[in-house]
Order: structure tokens, then sequence, then C-alpha cells
């Protein structure tokens, strides 16, 4: 007797459903889309970056100026207030320019020459307070090399001594960095005139 099972006709088996070309492009498109939205967000990323480093430089830059701008005030009131004292600083050697120092009390020391010799390599000039005290230590300074056409321009904002403590002012040449105590002779030096 013949089987009553259901039998599924065995023939060529249905296709499979394919992708329709619509759906392929809309991908595409999205993909297209994306890549492009990475390039121009890196893009925007790039510039905002370069945006950031001219607006610090240009910030460093203002800072600059503001600095020197309040350098070169505090050396005018030095150089033209009344209450300046005006000291000469002569060479030790008659072969060297002398200089010329100006100090105020409330804006700082200001040294100044021309046609200076430049120090030895690793060395610089080191300026000195001679206190008025019999038997006290110079007190040190700072350091300045002359640049390469000789000018020698030195601002102390801030003595390490006052005007009327101090007998006179001597510069000497010293290791780059400066020395706690003078390693060689005044090469100039000025008598801080009385009050």
């Amino acid at each position: 007797m013949p089987s009553t099972e259901n039998s599924v006709p065995s023939g060529p088996s249905s296709p499979k459903p394919s992708i329709p070309f619509w759906l392929w492009a809309a991908v595409a498109t999205a993909v297209l889309f994306a890549l492009y939205n990475m390039y121009q967000a890196r893009s925007i990323r790039e510039t905002i970056r370069q945006t950031q480093l001219a607006l610090d430089q240009q910030v460093e830059t203002q800072k600059r100026s503001a600095q020197d701008l309040a350098l070169a005030r505090r050396e005018a009131i030095i150089l033209t207030d009344p209450r300046s004292v005006q000291i000469a600083m002569p060479a030790a050697q008659k072969a060297l320019p002398p200089l010329q120092a100006i100090w105020h009390g409330a804006f700082g020391i200001l040294i100044s020459g021309e046609n200076l010799p430049t120090a030895r390599e690793n060395r610089a000039f080191q300026l000195w307070l001679i206190p008025n005290t019999a038997g006290a230590k110079p007190i040190p300074c700072l350091t300045l090399r002359p640049d390469a056409d000789g000018k020698f321009h030195l601002l102390v904002q801030d003595p390490p001594g006052s005007r009327g403590n101090t007998k006179a002012l001597a510069i000497t040449e010293e290791p780059a960095g400066g020395s706690s105590q003078p390693t060689t002779a005044p090469i100039w030096i000025g008598a801080v005139p009385g009050k």
C-alpha cells in the first residue's frame, strides 16, 4: 500500500531572495557619508589645533610685549626722574670705555655702556654692591654679557641692597652663572654718592 505521508516533491531548489540594488546603493552612500564625516571631523580638529597654537603664540607675544613695555617704562623713569643718582663707573684699564650707572630708590639700577669687549667664553660680567660696613663682603647681583656690538645694558629691578648702605658698584668677570664672591679684580668700579 502506498505511503500516505506528505511528501514534498523534489525539484529544482527555489532561488534565494537577492538584495536589491537600491539597498546596496543606500549602504554605499551611508559608508561614503560616514567616511566623509570622519575626514571633515579630522580636518576640523586639525584646524582647531592650528588655531589654538596660533592663539597661544599670540598670547605669548603679547605677554612679552607687555613685559618689554613695563621694562621700558621702568628704564625711562630711572633715566628721567630727578631723584635718580648718576654713578660714573670708570674702567680700571684705560683702554676700556667707562660705564654709566643710574640708581633710583624705587625702580632700581640701570647700567649701560658701549664698545665693550665680549667676555671670554663661559664667562660674564657680574655686578657687585660693595657695602658701607667695614669688612662686609660684596653682595652679588646679576650677570650679563655684552651683545655682539659691544653694548652693555643691565637693569637691576630689585637691587639686593639699598643705596644708603652701598659704598660702590663694581663689575668683575665671573663664570657665566655668576659667583657668590668675586674671583677677579673689578674691571669697572664707581663710588655711590651719599644721600
